[in-house]
């Protein structure tokens, strides 16, 4: 089987997007950042807890920060957008809090910390932190931005 590449002799993107491994969520963000952040090219690396990965590496050699340095320094990448979850097994699922509400503080304050770890290295990028939570019925995932 063939399929057409669309990127003949196009060597940088947009941005990249840090997302979590979880299989739940992915489609669901690909789509998000597609139509809702508009970005058309963009690397999209995946590590367990998204910004769990950038906040607990040791250095910036480390796989995480690799994943983010990469497109920016390869493909020059503008813009970094960093997606958490909720239910993230990363950090211990749901279950680990009482509430929906102090699930979605805690994954805030998660992505604050990245970004501002990021920033250190990067301190001419955009940093766009996104937290992705099911609504009451669990039938769709909300992309909240996190400011």
């Amino acid at each position: 089987m063939k399929i057409p590449f669309k990127f003949k002799d196009v060597h940088n993107c947009e941005a990249v997007v840090l997302t979590c491994i979880d299989f739940r969520f992915w489609r669901e963000t690909l789509e998000f950042v597609e139509k809702e952040l508009n970005l058309s090219t963009f690397d999209f690396p995946s590590l367990p807890g998204s910004a769990k990965a950038v906040n607990e590496c040791a250095g910036d050699e480390e796989l995480a920060m690799q994943c983010i340095g990469v497109p920016c320094n390869l493909h020059h990448a503008k813009k970094i957008v960093i997606v958490n979850h909720e239910d993230c097994g990363a950090y211990g699922g749901s279950k680990k809090f009482e509430t929906r509400g102090e699930e979605q503080a805690f994954h805030e304050s998660e992505l604050k910390k990245a970004k501002e770890r990021i920033l250190k290295n990067f301190p001419d990028k955009e940093v766009i932190l996104i937290y992705a939570k099911l609504d009451e019925e669990k039938e769709n995932v909300e992309f909240l931005t996190v400011v």
